[in-house]
Protein backbone atom coordinates (compact mmCIF):
# COMPACT_ATOMS: atom_id res chain seq x y z
CA UNK A 1 0.00 0.00 0.00
CA UNK A 2 2.75 2.48 0.89
CA UNK A 3 4.47 1.80 -2.43
CA UNK A 4 1.22 2.46 -4.32
CA UNK A 5 0.64 5.58 -2.24
CA UNK A 6 4.02 6.98 -3.24
CA UNK A 7 3.43 6.13 -6.89
CA UNK A 8 0.19 8.14 -6.85
CA UNK A 9 1.92 11.08 -5.18
CA UNK A 10 4.83 10.97 -7.64
CA UNK A 11 2.43 10.96 -10.60
CA UNK A 12 0.45 13.80 -9.01
CA UNK A 13 3.62 15.84 -8.59
CA UNK A 14 4.70 15.15 -12.18
CA UNK A 15 1.36 16.42 -13.45
CA UNK A 16 1.67 19.51 -11.24
CA UNK A 17 5.16 20.13 -12.63
CA UNK A 18 3.84 19.80 -16.16
CA UNK A 19 1.27 22.46 -15.32
CA UNK A 20 3.93 24.63 -13.61
CA UNK A 21 1.99 24.19 -10.39
CA UNK A 22 4.36 22.17 -8.21
CA UNK A 23 5.76 24.88 -5.95
CA UNK A 24 5.62 23.80 -2.28
CA UNK A 25 3.98 20.44 -3.02
CA UNK A 26 3.10 18.57 0.20
CA UNK A 27 2.85 14.80 0.25
CA UNK A 28 0.33 13.12 2.54
CA UNK A 29 -1.38 9.82 3.29
CA UNK A 30 -1.29 7.23 6.06
CA UNK A 31 0.26 8.94 9.08
CA UNK A 32 3.64 7.57 10.12
CA UNK A 33 3.79 5.59 13.33
CA UNK A 34 7.55 5.36 13.87
CA UNK A 35 9.86 7.30 16.17
CA UNK A 36 8.95 10.92 17.01
CA UNK A 37 11.91 13.28 17.31
CA UNK A 38 12.67 17.01 17.56
CA UNK A 39 15.06 18.45 14.99
CA UNK A 40 15.57 21.85 13.34
CA UNK A 41 13.05 23.44 15.71
CA UNK A 42 10.22 21.12 14.66
CA UNK A 43 8.75 17.73 15.47
CA UNK A 44 9.28 14.97 12.92
CA UNK A 45 8.29 11.35 12.63
CA UNK A 46 9.83 8.32 11.01
CA UNK A 47 7.90 5.73 9.06
CA UNK A 48 6.98 2.66 11.09
CA UNK A 49 4.29 -0.01 11.28
CA UNK A 50 1.51 2.29 10.05
CA UNK A 51 0.53 0.03 7.14
CA UNK A 52 0.13 -3.04 9.34
CA UNK A 53 -1.77 -1.01 11.92
CA UNK A 54 -4.07 0.33 9.21
CA UNK A 55 -4.81 -3.06 7.65
CA UNK A 56 -5.42 -4.81 10.97
CA UNK A 57 -7.51 -2.07 12.59
CA UNK A 58 -11.10 -2.83 13.53
CA UNK A 59 -11.90 0.65 12.21
CA UNK A 60 -9.64 3.10 10.40
CA UNK A 61 -10.17 6.75 9.56
CA UNK A 62 -9.39 8.84 6.48
CA UNK A 63 -9.42 12.60 7.08
CA UNK A 64 -9.77 14.72 3.94
CA UNK A 65 -9.06 18.45 4.22
CA UNK A 66 -8.71 21.24 1.66
CA UNK A 67 -5.03 22.29 1.71
CA UNK A 68 -2.03 22.88 3.96
CA UNK A 69 -2.11 26.26 5.70
CA UNK A 70 1.61 26.96 5.51
CA UNK A 71 4.18 28.76 3.37
CA UNK A 72 6.57 25.82 3.22
CA UNK A 73 5.73 22.27 2.18
CA UNK A 74 6.32 19.34 4.52
CA UNK A 75 5.32 15.70 4.58
CA UNK A 76 1.88 15.53 6.20
CA UNK A 77 2.52 11.87 7.00
CA UNK A 78 4.86 13.11 9.76
CA UNK A 79 1.97 14.93 11.42
CA UNK A 80 1.82 14.68 15.22
CA UNK A 81 -0.07 17.84 16.14
CA UNK A 82 2.60 18.81 18.64
CA UNK A 83 3.49 22.53 18.83
CA UNK A 84 7.00 23.00 17.42
CA UNK A 85 8.75 23.55 20.74
CA UNK A 86 10.74 20.83 22.45
CA UNK A 87 9.04 21.43 25.80
CA UNK A 88 5.55 21.00 24.36
CA UNK A 89 2.19 20.45 26.03
CA UNK A 90 -0.70 18.52 24.50
CA UNK A 91 -2.99 21.14 26.02
CA UNK A 92 -1.54 23.86 23.80
CA UNK A 93 -2.39 23.87 20.14
CA UNK A 94 -4.45 25.43 17.39
CA UNK A 95 -8.16 24.60 16.94
CA UNK A 96 -7.34 22.62 13.77
CA UNK A 97 -5.40 19.92 15.57
CA UNK A 98 -7.52 19.97 18.73
CA UNK A 99 -10.65 19.26 16.71
CA UNK A 100 -8.95 16.52 14.69
CA UNK A 101 -7.80 14.89 17.92
CA UNK A 102 -11.27 15.03 19.49
CA UNK A 103 -13.10 13.88 16.39
CA UNK A 104 -10.65 11.03 15.75
CA UNK A 105 -10.83 9.94 19.39
CA UNK A 106 -14.62 9.89 19.32
CA UNK A 107 -14.98 8.18 15.94
CA UNK A 108 -12.49 5.42 16.70
CA UNK A 109 -13.87 4.73 20.20
CA UNK A 110 -17.59 4.78 19.40
CA UNK A 111 -19.82 1.71 19.41
CA UNK A 112 -23.52 1.27 18.54
CA UNK A 113 -24.36 2.09 22.16
CA UNK A 114 -21.61 4.43 23.29
CA UNK A 115 -19.35 7.32 22.41
CA UNK A 116 -16.87 9.17 24.65
CA UNK A 117 -18.35 12.29 26.21
CA UNK A 118 -16.98 15.69 25.30
CA UNK A 119 -14.97 16.13 28.50
CA UNK A 120 -13.09 12.90 27.82
CA UNK A 121 -12.40 13.69 24.16
CA UNK A 122 -11.33 17.28 24.88
CA UNK A 123 -8.73 16.03 27.39
CA UNK A 124 -5.67 16.45 25.17
CA UNK A 125 -3.65 14.25 27.51
CA UNK A 126 -5.87 11.41 26.24
CA UNK A 127 -6.73 12.39 22.68
CA UNK A 128 -3.26 13.80 21.91
CA UNK A 129 -1.28 10.58 22.45
CA UNK A 130 -4.15 8.60 20.89
CA UNK A 131 -3.94 10.67 17.70
CA UNK A 132 -0.24 9.78 17.46
CA UNK A 133 -0.95 6.03 17.58
CA UNK A 134 -4.30 5.52 15.86
CA UNK A 135 -4.90 4.16 12.30
CA UNK A 136 -5.40 7.52 10.58
CA UNK A 137 -4.70 8.80 7.07
CA UNK A 138 -4.76 12.52 6.24
CA UNK A 139 -5.15 13.72 2.67
CA UNK A 140 -5.37 17.23 1.23
CA UNK A 141 -7.36 17.83 -1.96
CA UNK A 142 -4.92 20.56 -2.94
CA UNK A 143 -1.31 19.46 -2.42
CA UNK A 144 0.09 22.95 -2.93
CA UNK A 145 0.46 25.12 0.19
CA UNK A 146 -2.23 27.70 0.84
CA UNK A 147 -3.41 30.17 3.44
CA UNK A 148 -5.95 30.40 6.22
CA UNK A 149 -8.81 30.15 3.72
CA UNK A 150 -9.46 28.94 0.18
CA UNK A 151 -12.41 29.94 -1.97
CA UNK A 152 -14.90 27.33 -3.10
CA UNK A 153 -14.05 28.27 -6.69
CA UNK A 154 -10.32 27.63 -6.23
CA UNK A 155 -10.90 24.41 -4.32
CA UNK A 156 -13.24 23.18 -7.04
CA UNK A 157 -10.66 23.98 -9.72
CA UNK A 158 -7.96 21.98 -7.95
CA UNK A 159 -10.25 19.04 -7.21
CA UNK A 160 -11.24 18.87 -10.88
CA UNK A 161 -7.70 19.41 -12.17
CA UNK A 162 -6.24 16.55 -10.15
CA UNK A 163 -9.38 14.43 -9.75
CA UNK A 164 -7.79 11.25 -11.12
CA UNK A 165 -5.06 11.24 -8.49
CA UNK A 166 -7.37 12.22 -5.63
CA UNK A 167 -9.76 9.42 -6.53
CA UNK A 168 -6.91 6.90 -6.73
CA UNK A 169 -5.55 7.98 -3.36
CA UNK A 170 -8.93 7.78 -1.61
CA UNK A 171 -9.70 4.38 -3.15
CA UNK A 172 -6.28 3.01 -2.20
CA UNK A 173 -6.94 3.35 1.53
CA UNK A 174 -10.38 1.67 1.44
CA UNK A 175 -11.11 3.45 4.73
CA UNK A 176 -13.98 2.42 6.99
CA UNK A 177 -14.80 6.03 7.89
CA UNK A 178 -14.12 9.13 5.78
CA UNK A 179 -14.21 12.52 7.47
CA UNK A 180 -14.83 15.21 4.83
CA UNK A 181 -13.67 18.46 6.43
CA UNK A 182 -15.00 20.91 3.88
CA UNK A 183 -18.51 22.10 4.77
CA UNK A 184 -18.85 25.81 4.02
CA UNK A 185 -22.22 27.53 4.02
CA UNK A 186 -24.01 24.23 3.70
CA UNK A 187 -21.92 22.99 0.77
CA UNK A 188 -19.15 20.41 1.00
CA UNK A 189 -17.14 20.00 -2.19
CA UNK A 190 -15.08 17.21 -0.64
CA UNK A 191 -18.19 15.20 0.24
CA UNK A 192 -19.58 15.84 -3.23
CA UNK A 193 -16.39 14.46 -4.77
CA UNK A 194 -16.45 11.32 -2.61
CA UNK A 195 -20.07 10.73 -3.57
CA UNK A 196 -19.66 11.31 -7.30
CA UNK A 197 -16.27 9.66 -7.81
CA UNK A 198 -15.93 6.97 -5.15
CA UNK A 199 -19.13 5.96 -3.29
CA UNK A 200 -21.94 6.59 -5.73
CA UNK A 201 -24.62 4.96 -3.57
CA UNK A 202 -23.88 7.25 -0.62
CA UNK A 203 -27.06 8.37 1.13
CA UNK A 204 -27.80 10.46 4.24
CA UNK A 205 -28.60 8.60 7.44
CA UNK A 206 -32.02 9.48 8.86
CA UNK A 207 -31.92 11.21 12.22
CA UNK A 208 -28.37 12.60 11.90
CA UNK A 209 -29.29 16.10 10.65
CA UNK A 210 -27.20 15.65 7.52
CA UNK A 211 -23.99 14.86 9.38
CA UNK A 212 -23.63 11.21 8.40
CA UNK A 213 -23.81 9.34 5.09
CA UNK A 214 -23.72 5.61 4.47
CA UNK A 215 -22.83 3.40 1.51
CA UNK A 216 -25.00 0.24 1.58
CA UNK A 217 -22.82 -1.59 -0.94
CA UNK A 218 -19.58 -1.11 1.01
CA UNK A 219 -20.65 -0.47 4.61
CA UNK A 220 -18.53 2.67 4.66
CA UNK A 221 -19.50 5.76 6.64
CA UNK A 222 -18.82 9.31 5.47
CA UNK A 223 -19.09 12.37 7.72
CA UNK A 224 -20.00 15.83 6.44
CA UNK A 225 -17.82 17.98 8.67
CA UNK A 226 -16.83 21.58 9.05
CA UNK A 227 -13.20 22.49 8.55
CA UNK A 228 -11.32 21.77 11.80
CA UNK A 229 -10.38 25.46 12.08
CA UNK A 230 -13.95 26.70 11.69
CA UNK A 231 -15.08 29.21 14.33
CA UNK A 232 -17.80 27.04 15.80
CA UNK A 233 -18.42 25.58 19.23
CA UNK A 234 -16.24 22.60 20.06
CA UNK A 235 -18.83 20.92 22.27
CA UNK A 236 -21.89 21.42 20.04
CA UNK A 237 -20.04 20.14 16.99
CA UNK A 238 -18.61 17.14 18.82
CA UNK A 239 -21.94 15.97 20.20
CA UNK A 240 -23.77 16.44 16.89
CA UNK A 241 -21.13 14.44 15.04
CA UNK A 242 -20.78 11.64 17.58
CA UNK A 243 -24.48 11.15 18.31
CA UNK A 244 -25.11 10.84 14.58
CA UNK A 245 -22.20 8.46 14.16
CA UNK A 246 -23.38 6.26 17.04
CA UNK A 247 -26.88 6.11 15.54
CA UNK A 248 -25.35 5.05 12.22
CA UNK A 249 -23.40 2.25 13.90
CA UNK A 250 -26.58 1.10 15.65
CA UNK A 251 -28.47 1.07 12.34
CA UNK A 252 -25.67 -0.94 10.74
CA UNK A 253 -25.74 -3.45 13.61
CA UNK A 254 -29.50 -3.92 13.28
CA UNK A 255 -29.57 -4.09 9.49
Amino acid sequence: MKKSEQQILDAWREEAERLHDAQEFSEDGILYRGKIFFEDNAWHRETGDEETLWLKAERNLLIITKELNDTEAWNIREETGRPNVIDFSYQKGVPFIKNLRMWSYGILHSTPNYYPDFEEARNMELSGPFFEKAPIAHVNCKKQCGGAAISQKTLSEYINRYSRFLKEQIALYDADVILCCGNANGQNLILNFVKSQYLEDLCPVDGTDGWIYYSPSTGKVVIDSYHPSARIGYEETYYAMMSGFMLTLKNMENA
